[in-house]
């Protein structure tokens, strides 16, 4: 397996595919990033030689925010919304959609409302 920005790239998947298990890199970040490296589409990631793989290495360097720089900075938002008292910061806090979802019918999961514990 390769190792690469803390993460391990399955052996059998496309390097394009495999690129998408990395949070920050959706299919076309993924597909901009084989482009400017060389990597045709058809390419596994078992068959990457040390060379191309460094050079992958140092165009996700430049990519500005990957794994925990992007986790990192949507808590630093959320944390933003609860300091500035917002609706959505309130909502966060009382684990509800905060995006305009109705809840009668549905977020049971979001709400966390245990039925066996209220009688």
């Amino acid at each position: 397996m390769a190792y690469l920005i803390n993460i391990y790239l399955e052996d059998n998947k496309f390097v394009y595919k495999a690129l998408q298990d990395i949070r920050g890199i959706g299919e076309a970040k993924a597909l901009k990033i084989c482009a400017s490296c060389g990597i045709g589409l058809d390419r596994k990631v078992k068959d990457i030689k040390f060379e191309e793989f460094s050079l992958l290495e140092k165009v996700l360097e430049k990519e500005d925010k990957l794994e925990s720089k992007l986790t990192m900075s949507v808590q630093e938002n959320i944390k933003t919304l609860v300091r500035i008292k917002a609706y959505r910061g309130r909502r966060h806090t009382q684990n509800l959609p905060n995006r305009g979802q109705r809840t009668h019918g549905n977020a049971k999961t979001r709400k966390r409302m245990d039925w066996r514990s209220m009688g």
